[in-house]
């Protein structure tokens, strides 16, 4: 499907965008986009301040269909004219959903994980300030800005360690226990295709030049994919993630030592 320049991008409710290209047409969510090929679309349809992209269907099956709420009727009948102009002819044997490409930028288990290692650094902070306080109030300002300078450090260093132990054993779960599949090369260098159980096609990346790679999903979370072997920038992780887990750890004891030397300063 040939796309004209002329046919707008429509902005809807929740941050959607939809949008044409050469190729197709792309559908923007947050933290994640459809790409769907132009032979994979039936028919647009202008409903008022919406939008209805209907994929085409083999013959007795319903098909799916994308809306996107909260646009102007002029745009809206502006880009279905413009895009249903240039679409193929009917074909009952197309399985649109079939050809449509998922890509996720954030799963839900990382957005999960950002959350409590975000918590963790606060509390961690928490500590530091009111460990802070009592040391100044018991052995001077001094003290107080000692455990003030490693508590920060600590805090970030040992929020980071476990934040890559995290990820490591999430990972290894995944792959462990995961549904195993074999992803094909897509036309974008890097990029990888797999089908996930509800016939979904989505992407993971690596850099890979194989014929195939072979990943594992969280069935509860089909976007969850990590390859089965670790990949350099994997092993970098959790080295480096071991290493900031060992600097925190070593700025616990630091504080522990600064912390009760004020105390016996106070109590002197």
């Amino acid at each position: 499907m040939s796309i004209i320049a002329s046919i707008p991008v429509l902005k809807g409710h929740g941050g959607i965008t939809l949008s044409a290209a050469p190729e197709g047409l792309f559908l923007e969510r947050p933290r994640e986009e459809l790409t769907i090929p132009g032979e994979a679309v039936g028919r647009v349809r202008a409903e008022g301040g919406a939008v209805a992209v209907e994929l085409r269907a083999r013959a007795g099956t319903t098909p799916v269909v994308h809306r996107v709420e909260g646009v102007s009727e002029a745009a809206a009948t502006a880009f279905a004219d413009g895009v249903n102009s240039l679409l193929l002819e009917p074909d009952e044997e197309v399985d649109g959903a079939a050809l449509v490409v998922l890509r996720t930028f954030r799963t839900h288990w990382q957005r999960r994980h950002l959350r409590r290692f975000m918590w963790f650094v606060l509390v961690l902070l928490g500590a530091v300030v009111a460990l802070s306080v009592i040391a100044g109030v018991t052995g001077g300002a001094g003290y107080a800005v000692g455990i003030a300078v490693i508590g920060l450090v600590t805090a970030v260093t040992l929020g980071a360690g476990v934040y890559e132990f995290g990820q490591w054993a999430h990972t290894r779960r995944v792959r462990e226990h995961g549904v195993r599949e074999f992803a094909r090369p897509a036309n974008v260098p890097g990029t990888y295709l797999y089908v996930d159980t509800t016939g979904t096609t989505r992407t993971v990346s690596h850099l890979s030049h194989g014929p195939y790679l072979e990943v594992a999903y969280d069935p509860k979370d089909p976007a969850d994919v990590y390859t089965l072997k670790p990949g350099f920038m994997q092993r970098l992780s959790i080295s480096a993630g071991t290493f900031l887990l060992l600097c925190g750890l070593g700025g616990l004891a630091a504080l522990a030592l600064v912390t009760v030397e004020a105390l016996a300063e106070g109590g002197a």
